[in-house]
Parts: C-alpha cells; sequence; structure tokens
C-alpha cells in the first residue's frame, strides 16, 4: 500500500494582525514578519495517511511539497511525524502557479513514484483557500475523488471514507486507487513528533526535482488563471467613531439618535 500526501508551506495563519505587513512591490507578505509552517490541513491529511498504514499494519507512505528551499522544513516536519520518504519540488524556474499548475507538477511527480493507492491533500491551502489541487489530481489521474474525508478505511479493494456532509456524517465506498481532500476532525489531529523522530528526520537526505526531473517545460504549467493580472493587495483600513447621545430624557436622547442616524443616511 503506497499513499501520497502533498504539503503545501505557509506564513504561520497564528501571526498577530498588527505584526502583518504587505511588500507592495512583490505584492505579497513582507519577508520576516512570521515563520512558514505546513497548511494545517494538510497535516490532517498526513495524519489520515498515518493512522491508515498503522491500521493496516503495513504500507509506505511519501510526502511531496511544491516551494522554496524553506519548503524543506515542511517535508522534514512530514519525516519526523513517520512518513517513510518526502520529496521537495523546487518552485523557483516555475511560473507563478495557480491550482491547475500545482496539480500538474504534483501529478508529474507522483507517476515518477511507485503506483499510489491513495492521494491526500488537505480540504483546501491555509493561505489562498482555493481547495481545488485534489479535484485536478484526480483529473490528472482519471482517479475517484472525494472530498471533506475525516477518516479513512481499507475494505478489501475498497477504500471507505468518512465524509461531512450537509446533513451530518456518511460513509463512501470506492475503488483502489482514488484521490481524497481532507478535513479537520476531532480524530485526525495531527501528532506532535518525539525527539528521537525528529533527529532522525534532521539526518535524512530529502531530493530536490526540477522540471527537467519531471519531465516538464516550466511554461507548460502556466493553468486558465495564468492571463489574470493581481491589480492590488492592500490591508482594509478600518476607522470607528464614537459618538455620546445627550439628552434629558429618553425621548430626546431617541431624538438625537434619529438625527444622527439620518445625517450618516443610515435610516
Amino acid at each position: 500500500m503506497h499513499l501520497v500526501v502533498c504539503l503545501k508551506q505557509i506564513l504561520d495563519p497564528e501571526i498577530p494582525s498588527s505584526d502583518f505587513k504587505l511588500d507592495t512591490q512583490a505584492r505579497g507578505p513582507a519577508e520576516g514578519i512570521a515563520s512558514f509552517v505546513p497548511s494545517i490541513f494538510d497535516e490532517n491529511a498526513l495524519e489520515v495517511a498515518l493512522q491508515v498504514r498503522e491500521a493496516a499494519g503495513a504500507g509506505k507512505i511519501t510526502a511531496i511539497s511544491i516551494g522554496p528551499d524553506s519548503t524543506i522544513d515542511v517535508v522534514r516536519k512530514a519525516l519526523s511525524m513517520r512518513a517513510d520518504e518526502a520529496i521537495l519540488i523546487r518552485q523557483g524556474e516555475f511560473p507563478d502557479l495557480d491550482t491547475y499548475g500545482t496539480a500538474r507538477i504534483l501529478a508529474s511527480a507522483i507517476r515518477k513514484l511507485e503506483p499510489a493507492d491513495l492521494i491526500l491533500c488537505g480540504r483546501e491551502s491555509g493561505d489562498w483557500y482555493g481547495g481545488q489541487v485534489a479535484a485536478f489530481l484526480a483529473v490528472e489521474f482519471n482517479y475517484p475523488y472525494t472530498a471533506l474525508v475525516a477518516a479513512v478505511s481499507q475494505q478489501g479493494m475498497e477504500w471507505h471514507f468518512r465524509r461531512q456532509s450537509d446533513d451530518g456524517w456518511e460513509t463512501i465506498a470506492c475503488s483502489v486507487p482514488a484521490v481524497v481532500s481532507v478535513t479537520n476532525d476531532d480524530h485526525n489531529l495531527p501528532r506532535i513528533p518525539k525527539v528521537r523522530d525528529n533527529m532522525i528526520a534532521f539526518r535524512k537526505t530529502i531530493p530536490a526535482w526540477t522540471a527537467k526531473d519531471l519531465g516538464l517545460e516550466p511554461q507548460s504549467t502556466r493553468g486558465p488563471n495564468a492571463e489574470l493580472e493581481l491589480e492590488k493587495l492592500y490591508i482594509p483600513q478600518v476607522s470607528r467613531q464614537c459618538r455620546i447621545i445627550a439628552g434629558d430624557n429618553v425621548d430626546q436622547k431617541a431624538e438625537q439618535l434619529a438625527q444622527q442616524l439620518a445625517d450618516l443616511h443610515a435610516i
């Protein structure tokens, strides 16, 4: 059994809003305002993969991530959580990626591995919240796809997915192989790596693949959103005012309140 987990590095979402700053030239978060961490939903997906392997008593887990060199910390954390292998795909030579391009690169990498029985992604990234990469991966491989999965079990040659729905929970069965996007749940909270596992993960060599390694022309990963141009990225400015309603009695205060609301065109 081979399980592949796709991870993404994001800016720590726990950063205080007062510390968040934008780089207007780069049109993105300013450097150095916070550390980078794995997207939390991707960690839920990794935890589900670990639980599936533990239930089966055997299996291999491969973690893959696309990003700059700093992304190696994300895949190394997957190793410390007891993934068997980790692969970094260098993003530098690729154009700005949308969800289509990301899925295309991940699919090329997964095809270089031994056949995957299950591909797991977080339900959405913790920065842009696109929630599309898993679906595009399913199309790339022509595999069954199920979203918002909280738990996975294997029954013979079928996967059984416990899935969140509008009406509660449901169990879906599908053939092997498959693709799922994983949502957070009380039963798939990411485990805390042990010190020994952290040390072992730190000593492991992590391959870094390029477009040439994947047999891809970088420009071929441009998706339909490549023609879109980000015009402006900014932090909304919120202003607040406090006005005291004066009056000797309730009627006068009500009259003053109504007048001020009318002046503000609120009524």
